[in-house]
């Protein structure tokens, strides 16, 4: 995702981390994104094999919330889906990227 994007955030709402927080946290998570709102986008990084890494939501008052997803398809869920627990789809009507890097 962030080589298509780059770095930046959606709906100037979720920030895209160009290289995932490189400190694994005590608790196996590796953070690749978070909100306005101090929620952490986090993998869970058990499996050797980082593509069957799950996507975990540390929300801003400490629970994880675990997703079966892959990353891509995670953040098209929020995007879309106006019931989905961490939904942007109830807030814009439509979704923008905001690079934070010009163009060279």
């Amino acid at each position: 995702m962030v080589e298509t994007f780059g770095e930046g955030a959606f709906d100037g709402y979720l920030d895209l981390n160009q290289e995932p927080w490189t400190q694994h946290r005590d608790d196996g998570l590796l953070i690749w994104a978070g909100t306005e709102h101090e929620d952490l986008y986090c993998w869970r990084t058990e499996d050797d094999d980082p593509d069957r890494w799950p996507v975990v939501v540390r929300s801003f008052d400490g629970e994880d919330v675990p997703f079966a997803c892959r990353t891509a398809e995670f953040v098209c869920r929020i995007l879309t889906e106006p019931h989905h627990r961490f939904t942007m789809a109830r807030y814009f009507d439509t979704h923008w990227f905001m690079n934070y890097r010009e163009s060279v």
